[in-house]
């Protein structure tokens, strides 16, 4: 098996769902201090990968307890398994960097220190939809995603070039953009990343855990789980204790 194979092997055998591989050169237009060779100067290759979210999770507003709980779970899972493959790759001889599922982030211009997202559109796992995260064929913007920057010459996957949030639009009438709390995302796919986060600073203090919102990813139908039975409800006390909690009406 080559070393590009028993990366992506060894990538799903830590129960990720999708695995990709670009250049850095396909990153080279990224702003400067946030490209690969600026944290690799060596770099050669770009590993990405995302594990599923729950679905059930995506009642939203009133399972966001839940939904912020895979964050810590799943940014664990993704960090861990980067980890290891880093510590392979290293051992084969090759300087290697897994940059974390979420922090540290430059807090003045909201940015991490590389893009999962367009590093994974290059990597063909999908595509930046018009709420302006990675959206997948399998499993829509439910997904988190880890990268790892190695001096390994691995093979490249072809980028992502189908278009599903344009053919989704008439399904799900830019949902997204409805029904964003703070009407921080355009009907043209620009986000307010300033307007996004304030939002969630606004539900943070109710929880010692940090809430997120994430009602722009529940109101996309792309990869939408199809589900055996119908789904319940709550009663009238439990929905307006649950909007309470969780900062869905002020």
């Amino acid at each position: 098996m080559d070393l590009t194979q028993e990366v992506k092997k060894r990538v799903l055998e830590g129960e990720m769902d999708l695995v990709g591989v670009t250049s850095p050169e396909s990153l080279k237009d990224a702003p400067e201090g946030r490209r690969p060779a600026d944290i690799l100067p060596t770099a050669k290759s770009v590993v990405v990968a995302a594990v599923h979210v729950l679905d059930s999770v995506y009642d939203l507003p009133y399972t966001r307890y839940e939904y912020t709980n895979q964050f810590f779970i799943l940014n664990s899972m993704l960090n861990s398994m980067a980890f290891k493959v880093s510590r392979y790759l290293e051992s084969q001889g090759y300087r290697t960097l897994p940059i974390p599922a979420a922090y540290p982030r430059v807090n003045k211009e909201i940015f991490g220190i590389l893009s999962h997202r367009h590093a994974a559109v290059q990597a063909g796992l999908g595509e930046m939809a018009l709420n302006n995260l990675l959206t997948t064929p399998q499993f829509g913007s439910r997904i988190r995603l880890v990268s790892i920057v190695t001096e390994a010459a691995l093979e490249a996957d072809p980028p992502f070039e189908e278009n599903l949030c344009l053919k989704t639009r008439t399904e799900c009438q830019l949902a997204c953009v409805k029904n964003c709390p703070v009407l921080a995302i355009s009907e043209e796919g620009l986000i307010d990343k300033t307007k996004c986060l304030h939002y969630q600073e606004q539900i943070m203090p109710w929880s010692a855990a940090e809430l997120r919102c994430g009602v722009c990813i529940a109101s996309c139908p792309i990869g939408e789980n199809k589900w055996k039975i119908p789904a319940g409800s709550r009663a009238q006390k439990v929905v307006e204790m649950k909007e309470l909690w969780t900062g869905a009406k002020w």
